[in-house]
């Protein structure tokens, strides 16, 4: 069902549709009514130039459609958010996952695959975007008790929806009716073998998606999704499975980090230093409070958010050059004396 929101904001003869799926150049786009196929226009090709521009599962795109041709998409319509991570081998380009989201679900099995530093990871990533997030724990079939595994990522959640299900067994699903209904999108985002296509499969009610097994040696999956796509379920709920992936290289994240650890810069606001970098300062009130594992997070993803922001800001890639210089030269000066 595409919202009245977004198909008032389409003139006949253009119509209104969301896209579902992307291979390559061809769209598979959704109406109320049927499913096609579907191209950029020359004009929307030429015009975007940066890939986060181009139509993602989750877009609300305005078509004209041609009974004998492939429809043509003419615009990509206003997103109420966009979920991206940065493009491997260094790139400053986005790579868009998936667009008008009302909760992304960080998917994370309780196995040796475990994490709570991945879900910090992609908690900054989400909220950088304005994304709301929930993390989903599966597979809690394999252990004696959940308990530990929910109060690990409690700690660090900042308040974000925490919950847990075991999706062979179908137990705990009830958890995820507040975040469904008509017109509402949900996503889930996850290393391979965590379970993604395995709970979409089960909230579906039957086996639309392909499930491989984890390795037994060391609890890794295999790439099952190699695509992004858009299912329904039968209450109306729009719902995105995602491609696992082995790395997340965030993009934009400086406002995620304040949010994400809002703990450690609440008590940074205490601290008897200004410019107090939480390391070794003797009376430092961040060091004093929070465990080494979680300031150490906090100071990883501190680092390559400023490194991600310097491929795209001149001004900030000339002030880090400006700052080495500064060292360099006072390092010089301590050879000579």
């Amino acid at each position: 069902m595409i919202p009245q929101s977004y198909v008032a904001l389409v003139e006949a003869p253009s119509v209104c549709g969301r896209v579902i799926a992307h291979s390559r150049n061809l769209y598979t786009i959704e109406t109320n009514d049927k499913e096609f196929r579907a191209q950029l226009s020359g004009s929307l090709r030429y015009q975007t130039l940066d890939p986060q521009d181009a139509p993602v599962v989750g877009d609300y795109v305005r078509l004209r459609k041609d009974p004998d041709e492939i429809a043509i998409i003419e615009a990509v319509l206003p997103r109420m958010n966009l979920f991206a991570r940065r493009e491997v081998y260094g790139s400053h380009l986005l790579q868009a996952m998936a667009s008008n989201l009302d909760t992304l679900f960080v998917t994370v099995a309780v196995n040796r695959d475990f994490s709570v530093r991945r879900i910090e990871r992609y908690f900054v990533a989400a909220t950088a975007f304005g994304v709301p997030v929930a993390v989903i724990l599966t597979k809690m079939d394999l252990v004696e008790s959940i308990s530990p595994f929910l109060d690990e990522v409690k700690s660090v959640a900042a308040g974000m929806p925490v919950l847990a299900v075991s999706s062979t067994d179908r137990l705990g699903l009830e958890a995820l009716n507040p975040f469904r209904g008509p017109e509402r999108t949900i996503a889930f985002v996850g290393s391979s073998g965590v379970g993604k296509s395995t709970l979409i499969n089960a909230l579906l009610g039957s086996d639309v998606l392909a499930v491989n097994q984890v390795r037994a040696r060391d609890d890794r999956g295999r790439h099952t999704t190699t695509s992004r796509m858009l299912l329904h379920l039968e209450d109306g709920t729009a719902i995105i499975d995602t491609p696992g992936m082995r790395e997340f290289a965030l993009a934009d994240a400086s406002e995620g980090i304040d949010l994400a650890f809002a703990d450690v810069t609440s008590i940074a606001s205490a601290c008897r230093f200004r410019d107090c970098r939480h390391r070794d300062e003797p009376g430092c009130a961040v060091t004093e409070s929070l465990p080494e594992d979680r300031l150490e997070s906090f100071r990883k993803l501190e680092r390559e958010a400023a490194f991600e922001a310097r491929k795209t800001d001149p001004r900030k890639a000339a002030e880090e050059r400006k700052k080495w210089k500064i060292i360099h030269k006072a390092n010089r000066q301590k050879e000579r004396w």
